[in-house]
């Protein structure tokens, strides 16, 4: 797929058919989201990946009983993939304290980071699992974790110093169910025509 196009057809799916995704296409799109660059080329980045009925561990411990039932978005409970995205920030302080990457000072502590790298490098990698996702024909939908974080990690046996990008459930699409986000019905900025709302040349 062009790139223009995979970028403009990329689109939250909420609702999925439980077919399942053949192993081959899911290892092809985790082998591209591991390839993504990370600073220092740490690669402080694991993936934990649910199929078929693994994925009810997920829901069993994010979204049990009553708040289940109510669940808005049902088609979502039938994604065949969930994929849970974790960085190591500890990994980070190991390859800023090597010869090379000394003198940053970015080894001593985690405080020392004004920005997490560990979670743009996540965030690189779930992005490009996405697109990967989607190049094969996929629908995917990117959610946080926030507050299940310590239930999921617990769960999936993710090692304590790990923390959670997000999660990535994919599959193929049920456009049959699909319905559209809160979200869409938000004010945003226009992506149409001119680019200056968002484009500043040569300063704010």
């Amino acid at each position: 797929m062009d790139f223009a196009d995979l970028i403009r057809k990329r689109q939250m799916t909420r609702s999925f058919r439980a077919e399942p995704v053949p192993r081959a296409v899911v290892d092809r799109v985790l082998d591209r989201a591991r390839r993504v660059p990370s600073a220092g080329n740490t690669q402080g980045c694991d993936f934990v990946v649910l199929e078929g009925p693994q994925t009810a561990r997920y829901w069993e411990v994010t979204l049990s009983g009553k708040r289940r039932e109510n669940f808005r978005w049902q088609g979502l409970l039938s994604a065949p993939v969930i994929i849970t995205v974790w960085a190591d920030p500890q990994a980070y302080l190991r390859r800023y304290s090597r010869p090379d990457k000394i003198n940053t000072g970015l080894g001593e502590s985690l405080d020392v980071w004004t920005t997490p790298y560990w979670l743009v490098d996540g965030a690189f990698a779930a992005m490009a699992l996405q697109f990967a996702a989607i190049n094969e024909g996929l629908g995917v939908l990117f959610f946080g974790i926030f507050e299940h974080t310590e239930a999921v990690a617990n769960a999936l046996g993710v090692p304590n110093n790990r923390v959670p990008v997000g999660a990535i459930a994919l599959g193929w699409p049920d456009p049959d169910t699909e319905e559209t986000g809160r979200s869409a019905t938000n004010d945003r900025r226009t992506l149409d025509g001119a680019a200056d709302s968002v484009i500043h040349r040569g300063g704010w």
